[in-house]
């Protein structure tokens, strides 16, 4: 395959500054602001308080939108567990190693507010969580619930619930829930009471889903089998391996970013076309759909740009990481510029567009402009272009590692 070339007085790592965010982008800036809000409040001391039929796990991290700059729910939560457990991890490597980084999805038959879900990184729901965890040298533990809303392959009973997240508690290591408050995203249980029926955590949707807390803040719930979505529940194991280094990293990004159509969902780098059709085909009928008391359309488009900003950025930011340590590859410093071109893209482009990130009245009513849409279909084919060329250059990189 053909070698990046680079300017003679150029390093053969360096990144170009203008294809990488010269600042910290305004939604990334939000997100490390709100963490650095959490952390002022103060953490309360690691320990474990038990008594009667009940254990409570106190001073696990928060979990909530932009907690440690991310916007990625089990990414987040991975690094609120294993930062608890005591080995520390950093949010860009979390969301790199589960392949969250590199995700992209369009749901070709309807505006699908579910398109960003981790979950349809891969052809299997499971990849993420294994792929996460497994990173990190640990065991990876999960079950998933009988008939759940995924279909997903589970045979889990109530029961076997309850006996899972007791075992891990009552051994001091929280559990990442797909649930269970509000939709089935990862969430973190923290303990639980009168022998499991009742469950404490966090949750990223806990502040609108969610009317009862501790006093630590945890959420608490006792119809957490009967309410909401409760797909399945995993573990950190013991450390039996070395964290993943790039030769591992590397086949999980090309399997995310590779181009395919599985089921109604297109993936990777072939979810751009969907997605541009759909912004320029949008008519009246669809900008009049609501999810909830959001405009679906909006949530659609709002979504898709944050699931690539937070995870080009941290592409950006991993392989940047690896074009300073080792100068003598530059493969790392190409991979690096071509992410930094999705990120900068969507800060520069089409957040201009529609005056920001948020996705109020402001940004709906530019949304239904047809010269904004025509413009951002211009900063999708840029995307895409830079997603395509990042794939064919980490399959280079990872035939010479």
């Amino acid at each position: 395959m053909h070698t990046p070339q680079r300017q003679p007085d150029q390093n053969p790592n360096q990144t170009p500054e203008g294809h990488g965010p010269r600042e910290v982008p305004e939604i990334m800036r939000l997100a490390q602001e709100a963490q650095a809000q959490t952390e002022a409040q103060g953490a309360s001391q690691a320990a474990l308080s038990s008594g009667g039929s009940g254990s409570v796990l106190h001073g696990v991290p928060k979990v909530h939108y932009g907690a440690f700059g991310g916007i990625t729910p089990f990414p987040v939560c991975l690094k609120a567990v294993s930062d608890y457990l005591g080995n520390e991890l950093d949010y860009t490597y979390a969301i790199v190693a589960c392949g969250g980084a590199f995700r992209f999805a369009w749901d070709t038959s309807e505006w699908n507010p579910g398109n960003v879900d981790i979950m349809l990184a891969y052809d299997d729901a499971e990849l993420p969580f294994r792929y996460g965890i497994t990173a990190l040298g640990r065991e990876f533990k999960m079950i998933w619930r009988e008939s759940n809303a995924l279909r997903h392959s589970g045979n889990a009973t109530k029961e076997d619930y309850k006996a899972f997240i007791k075992e891990q508690i009552d051994l001091g290591h929280p559990v990442i829930s797909l649930g269970p408050i509000g939709p089935g995203e990862a969430g973190v249980v923290t303990g639980y009471r009168d022998g499991g029926n009742a469950l404490l955590g966090w949750s990223v949707f806990q502040d609108w889903a969610c009317k009862t807390f501790d006093d630590e803040g945890y959420f608490v719930t006792g119809t957490w089998w009967e309410e909401g979505d409760f797909h399945g529940v995993m573990a950190l194991g013991d450390i039996h391996a070395p964290r993943w280094g790039v030769e591992q990293i590397l086949p999980v990004a090309i399997a995310a970013l590779e181009g395919r159509q599985e089921g109604k969902y297109a993936k990777g780098v072939a979810a751009y076309g969907p997605w541009k059709q759909a912004i320029l085909g949008a008519d009246k009928h669809d900008f009049a759909m609501k999810c909830g008391s959001d405009h679906l359309v909006m949530m659609c488009q709002g979504d898709a740009t944050d699931c690539l900003m937070d995870g080009r950025h941290h592409a950006y930011k991993y392989f940047k990481a690896l074009a300073e340590e080792h100068p003598e590859q530059p493969l790392y410093g190409a991979v690096a510029e071509q992410f930094g071109i999705v990120a900068e893209t969507i800060d520069k482009k089409i957040y201009k567009v529609l005056h920001g990130y948020m996705r109020g009245k402001k940004q709906v009513k530019a949304l239904e402009k047809t010269r904004a849409r025509r413009k951002i279909g211009e900063a999708i084919d840029v995307m895409k272009a830079a997603d395509e060329k990042a794939l064919a250059l980490m399959k280079e990189l990872f035939a010479v590692l």
